[in-house]
């Protein structure tokens, strides 16, 4: 239990951490290396200059939490729960995203470069300069939230017809 605590300049490395409650803790500096965290709770957690390397977060719920000036390199987030937080100058990098909950979430500068992002929910999200631009990803919920995103226009090709339908847009082939 390391509610209400406050890490400066922490580094954890090469551990994994089982459940524990983390919410409203601050983390300014420092970073997890080689972490897993599986099913902890750091809600309303606040992250600043905090480096993630190589760091799995597992069924965690980081509701309401700020995350700024955050660097999340060769990680993984599976089923992680960020409802109603705020990314702001949020980097990650040749990630995977598994069913991550954005419902609800301010993301602006956030990018997402080299990342494999599967079932992302942006329901109620607000987007801010957004760059997906080199990530595959796949929308369970939130294709009218892309606004605000920078996109390729590969990737605005893969997601014609998901959009189309959003709007009510009968695609069909023309006829002979």
């Amino acid at each position: 239990d390391a509610e209400d605590a406050t890490f400066l300049e922490c580094t954890f490395a090469d551990l994994t951490i089982a459940e524990g409650t983390w919410e409203r803790t601050s983390w300014r500096g420092g970073g997890l290396t080689g972490v897993r965290v599986l099913g902890g709770r750091f809600a309303r957690s606040r992250w600043r200059g905090v480096r993630l390397e190589r760091t799995a977060l597992s069924g965690c719920e980081l509701l309401s939490a700020h995350l700024r000036d955050v660097r999340v390199e060769a990680g993984m987030l599976d089923a992680v729960n960020l409802r109603g937080a705020t990314l702001q100058d949020v980097t990650f990098s040749d990630c995977v995203l598994r069913d991550v909950d954005l419902g609800g979430a301010k993301l602006s500068d956030v990018s997402f470069a080299g990342c494999r992002i599967e079932r992302l929910d942006l329901s109620k999200a607000t987007l801010a300069r957004v760059d997906l631009r080199g990530a595959t990803f796949t929308l369970a919920r939130g294709y009218d939230r892309l606004g605000g995103a920078i996109l390729d226009v590969g990737q605005v090709l893969e997601l014609a017809p998901a959009l189309a339908a959003q709007l009510g847009i009968d695609v069909r082939h023309p006829q002979p």
